[in-house]
């Protein structure tokens, strides 16, 4: 991983290219403002924002762009392990499914990010999110983590099976955004709930 000038640079471009503040970021990390000031001048970041750092930035850079290899997880415990594959159907019930699946649900995962007990994974299905997901790619989804602006959520609206979008936020009205221009942006209302933040994603060729 980088460190120093180099780190920090990497950092302010993440927050430029992901469209938030400095104080967005303190917020997502539970840390100070002066603090993420800090990391863009020193480089120097806790080990224990690593992952974070990581997930956090996801949607707009990969870990190369920080200096992590794309086989060199920043903790090799987290590297390989079994998530729960659930239908876009399940996705909106989340608990209830992860709780009653078979050893033969369960998928192994190139993961960075530390997973909760409640991270799950989904296939991609259709061609909405294109050119950045397309049909076959696997997300792995964390619904332990507050969806902030640009992120890529799983949503549901009433009983309807899950959907992935982009969050986007303008003052007290969220849209959910589809990334393929043929698709319609969808202004949320109450009736939506979301599943979870999407962390990373991956494929799989045989």
């Amino acid at each position: 991983m980088f460190s120093g000038k180099k780190l920090g640079e990497a950092i302010d471009a993440a927050i430029k290219l992901k469209g938030v503040r400095k104080a967005d970021v303190a917020r997502a990390f539970a840390i100070k403002p002066p603090s993420v000031t800090s990391w863009i001048k020193t480089g120097r970041v806790n080990k224990t924002h690593i992952d974070k750092l990581i997930s956090y930035f996801a949607d707009v850079v990969t870990p190369e762009h920080f200096g992590i290899s794309s086989v060199e997880p920043s903790r090799s415990d987290y590297c390989n392990v079994k998530l729960p594959l659930l239908t876009w159907e399940e996705a909106g019930k989340w608990q209830q499914s992860c709780a009653d699946l078979t050893a033969d649900r369960y998928i192994l995962t190139p993961a960075f990010y530390k997973p909760s007990d409640k991270t799950f994974v989904l296939k991609v299905l259709g061609d909405s999110m294109e050119p950045e997901f397309v049909s076959s790619d696997f997300i792995i989804v964390e619904p332990e983590l507050e969806p902030q602006d640009k992120n890529f959520i799983i949503v549901y609206e009433n009983e309807a099976e899950a959907m992935l979008k982009q969050l986007i936020i303008e003052g007290s009205r969220h849209y959910l955004k589809p990334l393929n221009p043929r698709y319609p942006i969808i202004a949320m209302t109450s009736q939506f709930k979301i599943c979870g933040v999407v962390v990373e994603k991956f494929k799989i060729y045989t």
